[in-house]
């Protein structure tokens, strides 16, 4: 026998998974601003040792962009289009678009706007960025 869930129930998860999502996206704001601050300890709260990067210049794990965070300078960014949804209670899939200006070892970052896509995850009672990948798109 199937278990309906009455439109009450679905308006509340609804309006819940809504809630969440837009605390993450917060989140998310603040991995760029601790990223261009180059602060460190924030950065390890937000994104854990066991995370992926996946930039157009390869993947890098959490510790190795720690490591070079002081050789990146992001002058400037912008977010737009920010889009969540959950696809079960403890992950939030984030995607928009991302422009950033600044250099990495002294070679300006690519111009053009990459698609952001970050996976949220809830650890104990934190949500952490677990998995981030940028797509580059045609500006």
């Amino acid at each position: 026998m199937k278990l309906r869930r009455s439109a009450r129930e679905s308006s509340e998860n609804s309006r819940s998974s809504a809630s969440i999502i837009k605390s993450v996206i917060r989140l998310e704001e603040r991995v760029w601003k601790t990223a261009q601050d180059r602060d460190v300890r924030e950065f390890k709260k937000l994104v854990p040792s066991d995370a992926v990067m996946i930039f157009q210049s390869g993947i890098v794990l959490q510790p190795e962009y720690l490591a070079t965070m002081s050789e990146r300078t992001i002058s400037r960014y912008e977010i737009r289009g920010v889009r969540g949804f959950m696809p079960n209670a403890t992950t939030v899939i984030l995607c928009y678009e991302a422009l950033r200006l600044g250099e990495e070892g002294g070679k300006a970052f690519p111009s053009s706007p990459v698609i952001e896509s970050t996976t949220w995850i809830k650890r104990g009672k934190r949500w952490v960025a677990i998995l981030n990948q940028e797509t580059p798109i045609s500006g």
